[in-house]
């Protein structure tokens, strides 16, 4: 499947929950990934950058098609041919025009060489298209993550403040009747105190996970659905390698961009040979040499033209772009490498997030459990308020952890799938 063809699946894919959402519907992951596609500038840039290379594929093609060119002179003037031939001086008006249409016959290979380096042009910015597309869909996954991630901290320090508030007041209160010493008055202070940092901390990362989510989408980042389950992953690392190998985007830009090189290099060697082309001309003379002189002239034939001494103007030309195609290959084996390396990489990193969010999730689970039993003890005065507020930031930290396990999670599945070409 072409890369283009690959694109419009996924824009259909994505674009499909988007348009049949309605107006107070939570905002899906896949609805969040299709607003950036349709809004981010890079995007845009990327889908230019497309087109301006199909255009110089089109100028390229023009090499081998017939050129046309109309030239004209118009002028006034005193001609006075002194007498010659009888003629006097008289004002002119002299104009001459020119018509050449000329179809190239044999280039050395020029035209080729441009066609294939324009075409490699393409490749490039196709497989630019599908890199940028990945990089945005892994910013805006780890972006959504983040908003949801943000706003249950928000939620989680805000009750522990409230919370601490009031264990704090009640501290005083015993300490005034002399029910408890000062150091639980102090202790209850400092978790009030924490508890108030936390909430200012989680805040600001909230109003900074939310501007970048409204940056990468162009949505407000209100009612978010949590984070779907991972996509559709290769079951083997063989599996996934060999995707990559065939459609990671950045190996497929660096292999295109060889392409290009080779075609440089073969274009270069081309301006060594002669051009030959038929021509067709037709000329009309007025009012030139002598008064009332008019000429026209119709000429058919072929010309050729060789350029045997450049100065080593082309000799040079020919060891920059063999340097150039050295270097091209070495990029792609360098880049073949990189890419065989992330792919082991992020297939490891989806296995190992799959089995933290489990622990996580446990480890989450756990603690509200500790925390319910622990309230429970200080409401019988089993235990003092001071331990509820520890229990209470242990199951804050683990929520949290949970959460942010989740959004590794998913992040490292796109992020899989973005090596493997499929997004």
């Amino acid at each position: 499947m072409t890369s283009k063809r690959r694109i419009a699946r996924l824009m259909l894919w994505l674009a499909a929950p988007l348009a049949l959402s309605t107006v107070g519907h939570a905002t899906t992951l896949e609805e969040a990934l299709a607003a950036a596609i349709a809004h981010a500038p890079e995007i845009a840039a990327a889908d230019a950058d497309a087109d301006a290379a199909r255009a110089r594929l089109d100028q390229a093609k023009a090499g081998r098609l017939p050129t046309a060119t109309l030239s004209g002179t118009i002028g006034y003037g005193r001609l006075d041919p002194q007498g010659f031939f009888g003629l006097g001086a008289a004002n002119v008006t002299p104009r001459a025009a020119q018509m050449t249409v000329e179809q190239p016959l044999f280039t050395g290979g020029r035209v080729g060489a441009g066609i294939d380096q324009a075409r490699a042009g393409i490749a490039g910015a196709e497989a630019g298209q599908a890199g940028t597309r990945s990089r945005l869909v892994m910013a805006v996954t780890q972006a959504y993550g983040d908003v949801l991630t943000t706003a249950r901290m928000v939620d989680l320090y805000g009750r522990l403040v409230t919370q601490t508030t009031e264990i704090e007041r009640q501290a005083r209160l015993k300490f005034r009747v002399g029910e408890s010493p000062s150091t639980d008055v102090s202790q209850a202070g400092a978790r009030l105190a924490e508890a108030r940092a936390g909430l200012a901390r989680a805040r600001g990362m909230q109003v900074s996970a939310q501007a970048h989510f409204r940056n990468l989408t162009g949505l407000e980042p209100a009612d978010l659905q949590p984070l779907p389950s991972n996509p559709v992953l290769p079951a083997t690392l063989d599996e996934a390698m060999d995707a990559a190998t065939r459609n990671n985007p950045a190996l497929a830009q660096s292999e295109a961009s060889l392409r290009a090189a080779q075609a440089a290099a073969r274009g270069a060697r081309a301006e060594r040979l002669p051009t030959v082309g038929a021509f067709a001309e037709g000329a009309t003379v007025r009012d030139q040499s002598f008064p009332d002189y008019r000429a026209d002239s119709a000429t058919i034939g072929i010309r050729a033209r060789w350029e045997l001494f450049s100065g080593g103007r082309a000799s040079g030309k020919v060891a920059e772009t063999d340097s150039s195609v050295r270097a091209a290959d070495a990029r792609v084996r360098a880049m073949r490498m990189q890419v065989e390396e992330q792919v082991i990489s992020a297939f490891q990193d989806v296995r190992t997030a799959q089995l933290v969010e489990q622990a996580a999730t446990d480890q989450a689970s756990a603690a509200a459990q500790a925390l319910d039993s622990v309230r429970h003890e200080v409401r019988v005065g089993m235990k003092p308020q001071l331990d509820l507020l520890d229990a209470e930031r242990e199951s804050i930290a683990a929520e949290a952890g949970a959460l942010q396990a989740g959004t590794d999670r998913i992040v490292a599945a796109y992020r899989l799938l973005s090596l493997m070409g499929r997004y």
